[in-house]
């Protein structure tokens, strides 16, 4: 019995200092370090994630954050910075990814620790909307804490200055963005009328994933990112080549500018200088802007597209996780429940063109895009959806999908696309890894 004894207690030793915290936490369990990694790195994101730091220094002065930036927008640098350090069994205390597809790739790996007391303590779970909740939220378990930075990815931002001279209004479906690019290349033939970077792969999804809803509507577009389409059947078949068939006119047209040589923010600057009149992000380029000094309704302006009777909120949420494992664990608590404030998360909103995630935050934002978007957030529900390249289907499949976009604008092969796309869903099988979605 003795000896058992002394195999138990070295055991139970390690269970109770390597379990997570829970709360509530003393100030002084806190660790004196963070690590965290981010990729909040363009205009308006930085300043976003300094409000964070600010509220974080203030009330804990004595951890030093030892903050590793990692650029690349959605996530597509970090993802494999991160990875390779779990895998290795070194993780970081927090680290920032995308929330939904992307995070459940963690979760099935066993790298994340569950947060579930931060959500019951901080109120979140009555204050935050059911899809919102759902893409933190695996297996039984909540496994992140949104970045509060709610956006959506389906505004159309436009040179106001050339709308204005133009006397044009921001198109609300393909046809209008068909007559409407058509007046500017023929009235200002130096403007590009619509711009997308290819530099940043991802950001094709931001143009073709509006089109697809347009053309298939809600349940289509919910079926086809979550691989739930058969594309050698006609009526599966024909909004995507519906879709297809209006970038390729873009494209022929010379209405539709994609550069290798532009990031998001570099397109987006675009716009702001005059040389393109329209692109079509996530309302995190208003973030960008509003950095830069242009004022909305005024230099741009944003409108959701599609827009009118088809309008639509195509949402995604970045969110901060804890890994198993954490070396300061407490610290990186004491991070994610910084991020449940209403107010704090209404700060950072501000700065990074969102909307903060819980609904007893401050609703009163000084542009009408943000207005908008909260207004038809609380009167549509059943038309707030996932965005679904990102916050739906694997994340190997947005890749690979997004590098065939980029190929279709070189060769325009319509038939070829869709085979393209049919293969790449058996491939990652979207189907299969998206049933936590739509399997319930």
């Amino acid at each position: 019995m003795r000896g058992g004894f002394k195999l138990i207690v070295p055991i139970l030793c390690f269970l109770i200092l390597s379990a997570v915290p829970l709360l509530p936490l003393t100030y002084a369990q806190i660790e004196n370090e963070l690590i965290i990694y981010h990729y909040y790195t363009a205009g308006g994101e930085r300043e976003a994630i300094d409000v964070y730091f600010k509220y974080f220094k203030q009330k804990y002065p004595f951890v030093k954050i030892r903050e590793n930036e990692v650029p690349g927008g959605a996530a597509e640098n970090i993802r494999a910075v991160v990875m390779s350090r779990l895998e290795a069994g070194n993780p970081p205390d927090i680290f920032l990814d995308l929330a939904g597809a992307n995070m459940k790739r963690y979760v099935d790996a066993g790298y994340l620790a569950p947060v579930d007391d931060i959500w019951k303590k901080t109120g979140m779970e009555e204050h935050v909307p059911p899809l919102l909740r759902k893409m933190c939220y695996f297996y039984g378990h909540y496994y992140g804490v949104q970045a509060n930075n709610v956006h959506r990815e389906n505004i159309l931002f436009y040179n106001k200055h050339i709308f204005d001279e133009l006397g044009l209004k921001p198109p609300r479906n393909p046809q209008e963005l068909l007559e409407v690019a058509k007046v500017i290349k023929e009235r200002m033939p130096r403007v590009m009328p619509l711009v997308v970077s290819t530099k940043d792969y991802w950001h094709v999804a931001f143009l073709m994933d509006p089109i697809i809803y347009y053309y298939g509507g809600k349940d289509y577009y919910l079926r086809f990112y979550t691989g739930r389409v058969n594309l050698s059947k006609p009526e599966d078949v024909k909004p995507l080549r519906e879709a297809l068939n209006f970038v390729k006119e873009l494209l022929e047209k010379g209405y539709l500018v994609p550069s290798n040589a532009w990031t998001w923010d570099m397109s987006a600057a675009q716009i702001a200088r005059g040389r393109a009149a329209m692109g079509i992000y996530g309302d995190w380029a208003l973030g960008y802007f509003l950095s830069i000094g242009l004022k909305c309704d005024e230099d741009f302006g944003g409108a959701p597209f599609p827009g009118g009777k088809d309008e639509v909120y195509l949402i995604g949420v970045d969110a901060f996780m804890m890994p198993k494992g954490a070396p300061h664990p407490h610290a990186a608590k004491a991070w994610l429940m910084l991020l449940t404030d209403p107010k704090i998360e209404y700060e950072f909103a501000l700065k990074k063109g969102s909307i903060a995630g819980r609904d007893d935050a401050p609703r009163d934002y000084p542009d009408s895009i943000r207005r908008e978007n909260v207004k038809f957030l609380l009167s549509h529900p059943d038309l707030v959806i996932p965005h679904g390249t990102f916050m739906l289907a694997p994340p190997a499949f947005l890749e690979d999908y997004c590098k065939a976009i980029i190929n279709f604008f070189f060769n325009k092969n319509v038939d070829a696309m869709v085979k393209q796309v049919a293969y790449l869903m058996k491939k990652h099988k979207v189907a299969e890894f998206s049933t936590w979605f739509w399997k319930e």
